[in-house]
């Protein structure tokens, strides 16, 4: 990057039967999916997704179509955002394994962390959540509805640029394992805690609708669902109402005001639409838990 911006270097890998399946995914969704995600870890920082470095390890016996709509997806997506994929490898697997290693830049004093939450900070969330795990229920129950935020999501670069440049956002993160868990990690790195409000989080009519299907709560959806790569942030309190304009002046994105941030000694917890507080546990996806 020349001299006035940051390099950002994010890297993901997706293995098959574990962040993907291909009886309910195609192969150019899964192309799309694997460097989405990785994109919206650029965005996260307010920064511009420039190169990538693809590695992907095929079984032998492979359909060749099926690898050229993977890399078409890939190819399409990368199109959409500018960045140039530049190299890479391909190997044998016994699984289809996709890792890719994406650089990005940002300006030298935009980068957003997920450190410089401060106490009476509100949070906020781009776009609706929890669609891209009513997604995934969909597509295991067989039900029909949306798919579009689980099989090809939409990581927020612009929002995020926008969000840097306001220089009213002091936190921020992509909602890669779902909004408790994402709420728990600024406030790790930001030594404080924080209240989210259940009522208040965007749910879209297909989580609604999903959820009434199977009797479970829509919030879980976006409170321990993931995948959603919308935007989680933080901004001064006052400053919110300036984002919103902001936002519907440049883009068709939505920003919702879903929680505050408390002091440290306090616990980090949610509130129900009747007022009842419990603690905001931080499950979300983990590769290292059995349940």
């Amino acid at each position: 990057p020349s001299k006035d911006k940051l390099q950002l270097v994010t890297t993901d890998m997706l293995v098959e039967d574990v962040h993907f399946d291909t009886k309910t995914a195609s192969p150019y969704q899964i192309g799309w999916k694997s460097i989405a995600s990785n994109i919206s870890d650029i965005a996260s920082m307010g920064g511009e997704p420039t190169f990538a470095f693809l590695s992907v390890g095929f079984p032998k016996n492979t359909d060749a179509e099926f690898v050229d709509d993977l890399y078409l997806g890939m190819k399409n997506i990368a199109e959409k955002y500018g960045v140039d994929i530049v190299g890479g490898d391909t190997v044998s697997s016994s699984k289809i394994i996709i890792n890719v290693a994406l650089l990005g830049e940002v300006i030298s004093e935009k980068p957003i962390l997920r450190s410089g939450a401060k106490v009476d900070d509100i949070i906020c969330v781009t776009g609706d959540v929890g669609g891209s795990s009513a997604g995934l229920a969909i597509l295991q129950n067989r039900l029909s509805g949306n798919t579009e935020k689980h099989l090809t999501p939409i990581p927020r670069v612009l929002e995020g640029q926008m969000l840097a440049e306001s220089g009213y956002v002091t936190a921020m993160i992509d909602i890669s394992d779902g909004v408790a868990s994402e709420i728990h990690h600024i406030c790790e790195q930001s030594a404080t805690s924080a209240r989210l409000y259940l009522e208040k989080l965007p749910l879209s009519n297909n989580v609604l609708s999903i959820a009434k299907q199977l009797n479970i709560k829509p919030y879980d959806f976006a409170l321990y669902g993931g995948e959603d790569y919308e935007l989680l942030f933080t901004c001064q309190k006052d400053k919110f109402d300036i984002l919103q304009k902001q936002f519907k002046q440049k883009c068709e994105t939505a920003i919702t005001m879903i929680g505050q941030i408390l002091d440290a000694n306090l616990e980090i917890t949610m509130e129900d639409e009747y007022g009842v507080i419990t603690k905001l546990e931080a499950r979300g996806y983990n590769h290292f838990t059995s349940d």
